[in-house]
C-alpha cells in the first residue's frame, strides 16, 4: 500500500472526531464503521478534502420503495 496515494479523512462520532488515511471513499468507510464498531461509537458522517474544492461528505442513508431519503 503507498502512502501518497491515500486520502485524509475525518470521522465524526458520538464521542467526537478522529483523523485517519484510506485510499478511497468505500475503504474509508469500511475503515470507519469497522473502528466505530470496536470501540463502541456511533458513526454519524466522514468528511474528506476539507482544504480542497473537492470537499465531501460521506453518510450512511436509507433509501425506502417510493425513493424517500432518511439520513441515519
Amino acid at each position: 500500500m503507498k502512502l501518497d496515494c491515500m486520502q485524509e479523512y475525518i470521522c465524526h462520532t458520538n464521542r467526537g472526531k478522529w483523523k485517519f488515511y484510506a485510499e478511497d471513499d468505500i475503504d474509508a468507510m469500511c475503515v470507519a464503521l469497522y473502528y466505530c464498531y470496536l470501540d463502541g461509537e456511533e458513526f454519524i458522517k466522514i468528511e474528506s478534502g476539507l482544504f480542497t474544492s473537492k470537499h465531501k461528505t460521506l453518510r450512511i442513508c436509507l433509501i425506502d420503495d417510493q425513493n424517500t431519503i432518511y439520513t441515519l
